[in-house]
């Protein structure tokens, strides 16, 4: 890899970063019944998992994570710290970390993709909307389950709340990626 691409993927990394906190400025809206607010931040994620792919992904929402742990106010409402880490939305942050392989891992063994092949636009929506319902939500219920004493199946249904808003933001981050991916052919 030559000096330049390299900068070019870091520059990328930090683009995607910022995003993510960029992101966080746009407030929470609390849900009242799940201590967990919907937000926007996960539309980046989508777009670091999307357009980054499996390990500059990771690392990207890695350096995020540290970021989060350092204290700094880069979550939705200004918020930051361990506590967030390993409060009740902590399995939801943390599944962050598992989002790339997951979806990219599915991607090559369902349409035989290889790594970095692009999947078509409706299986890069089923992939990503089946990724977040299931990995994401499914860690972030367990983690409620196993940090607020909250029944796991009552707390991963309460997550349903989540679809209708996740799925506009899996249609944004699909055709997003798609348009990128094919200004960046040209």
């Amino acid at each position: 890899m030559s000096t330049n691409s390299k900068l070019q993927e870091l520059t990328k990394g930090a683009i995607f970063l910022a995003l993510m906190i960029v992101f966080a400025m746009i407030p929470g809206i609390p849900l009242g019944f799940l201590p967990v607010p919907i937000v926007v931040q996960n539309l980046a994620v989508m777009l670091i998992v999307l357009i980054l792919g499996t390990k500059r992904g990771t690392l990207v929402l890695a350096a995020f994570l540290l970021l989060v742990a350092m204290g700094l106010p880069v979550l939705s409402g200004g918020r930051g710290g361990l506590a967030i880490l390993f409060g009740p939305t902590g399995g939801y942050l943390w599944s962050w970390l598992i989002f790339p392989s997951a979806y990219w891992g599915l991607n090559r063994l369902i349409f035989k993709k290889k790594l970095g092949d692009e999947p078509s636009c409706w299986q890069g929506f089923v992939l990503l909307a089946a990724v977040d319902i299931i990995i994401v939500y499914g860690i972030g219920a367990l983690w409620l389950h196993l940090n607020q004493g909250l029944d796991f199946w009552s707390a991963y249904v309460a997550n349903f709340a989540f679809i209708p808003g996740d799925l506009i933001k899996v249609f944004l981050a699909v055709l997003l990626s798609r348009a990128l991916f094919e200004a960046n052919q040209h």
